[in-house]
């Protein structure tokens, strides 16, 4: 319950004298418009508000995402056993061999960002994304809280106690080079890395400060798009860089789409010549069908049941819709404002729609015109909200606020935590919300 006396203790310092946070508020959001914090070239959207977290919040979330990994471990090594269960997923030909290319070391999700719902009050959660596939938003928690560490927000705190938040740069590169180790059979050589993504124009400043931190532990690093990669005499070039290892940001289904303009990519990682973490096998894990299937008890016989009563508890209920079966489109129609459509295979938000955002009319359209294939039915979940603070027109106000919280998995074990909090239905980049920076209280 610290979290949620912490909440209600801001919201009260904030109430009894709005003009000094109103004040510190306007310093914050310059140094936000000139610091790195940065989404498609923006200073991000944030709340003067941060996410209050305690010792033992972060001990839930480590038990977690350790049961959760270990789930996902089993469904990853039967999809490289079972080529029967592979048939579920329905991945392409090009798609499955890149899949089942060994990456060159142990681990099948070394980065990954496992998103939730989670109730303070009786620490109930929801994992509603498994992001498996260039998990990003590192920059944004990592700059706000550096800003914040210096404001009112935080300071009024110190007095009674201990605050931190979290690395999540420095610790992604170590976990990189273990892996290039591990791929390289215990090579000493500091790698040569590429930070691999699709780029129109200036890179964005996640980027920059990754092959900050790569140079830091003195790697030589670049920021290229797979499109310029070339691979000659066994090695992968970004111009006249060879490249060791790869920090994969360019999604998975992009690449298959454009698998043309990225054949010296595909053709190394093939070969075993250059190391790519993560491998293109953590889309086994990121696809949404994942949740369908690990639902489906026909399918995943190799789950435990103390597995399937977590799955049952703690994964939102779906299915794979087809728009021609006539109980699925009985089942969303009837239970429209419990249950969300959404693509198997996109990210930030993208043709997401809940049923309850839409009239009758509007659903029944969404069903028959956007949901015709690669769709799921999931179960709507419910979004926990808090009292999160809003600064305009020189006023200070509170509002209910749903959020999701990230939590960042490096090499396996939890790094970090990332906040987006919103009064929308669905949460995302896509739609109005907001980057909240996080925070571990320790009473003094």
């Amino acid at each position: 319950m610290l979290a949620m006396n912490l909440f209600n203790q801001y919201r009260a310092q904030v109430l009894a004298d709005p003009g000094r946070y109103i004040t510190s508020y306007k310093q914050v959001f310059d140094e936000v418009q000139r610091s790195a914090a940065q989404y498609k070239g923006k200073p991000v959207a944030f709340l003067y508000q941060p996410l209050f977290l305690s010792e033992a919040n972060i001990q839930q979330f480590d038990q977690l995402t350790q049961k959760l990994y270990g789930i996902l471990e089993k469904v990853i090594q039967h999809y490289l056993a079972d080529k029967g269960f592979r048939a579920y997923f329905g991945f392409s030909p090009l798609l499955e061999k890149l899949i089942l290319k060994d990456p060159g070391y142990k681990i099948d999700i070394p980065i990954a960002r496992f998103d939730i719902f989670y109730d303070f009050e009786s620490g109930s959660f929801q994992f509603c994304e498994l992001n498996t596939d260039g998990s990003s938003a590192m920059v944004e928690q990592q700059e706000l809280a550096k800003i914040f560490s210096n404001a009112l927000t935080i300071q009024e705190f110190k007095k009674d106690y201990k605050i931190y938040d979290f690395e999540l740069f420095d610790s992604l590169v170590e976990v990189i080079k273990s892996k290039y180790k591990e791929f390289s059979k215990g090579s000493s050589q500091k790698p040569q890395v590429a930070i691999v993504d699709w780029l129109e124009g200036k890179a964005p400043s996640e980027f920059v400060e990754f092959q900050k931190a790569f140079e830091r532990a003195g790697c030589q690093a670049v920021i290229a798009d797979p499109r310029g990669l070339a691979y000659r005499d066994g090695k992968l070039y970004y111009q006249d860089f060879r490249i060791d290892c790869i920090y994969r940001r360019a999604v998975t289904w992009e690449i298959i789409e454009k698998a043309d303009s990225v054949k010296g990519f595909i053709d190394a990682y093939l070969n075993g010549d250059v190391c790519v973490v993560g491998p293109l096998r953590s889309q086994i894990a990121h696809n949404k069908i994942i949740f369908a299937l690990l639902h489906d008890a026909a399918k995943t016989p190799f789950l435990t049941q103390e597995e399937r009563n977590f799955v049952k508890n703690h994964i939102p209920f779906t299915t794979i819709f087809n728009s021609n079966n006539p109980d699925l489109v009985e089942d969303a129609i009837a239970n429209k404002d419990q249950r969300i459509l959404k693509p198997m295979d996109r990210y930030a938000s993208k043709g997401v729609r809940a049923g309850r955002d839409h009239s009758a009319e509007e659903w029944l359209k969404i069903i028959q015109e956007e949901a015709k294939e690669e769709y799921l039915l999931q179960e709507f979940c419910r979004v926990p909200k808090v009292p999160m603070a809003f600064f305009k027109d020189g006023e200070a106000k509170f509002r209910e606020c749903g959020f999701t919280i990230g939590l960042f998995m490096y090499g396996g074990s939890m790094q970090g935590v990332y906040t987006r909090a919103g009064v929308e239905t669905i949460i995302g980049s896509l739609t109005e919300s907001y980057s909240v920076p996080s925070f571990v209280f320790v009473e003094k």
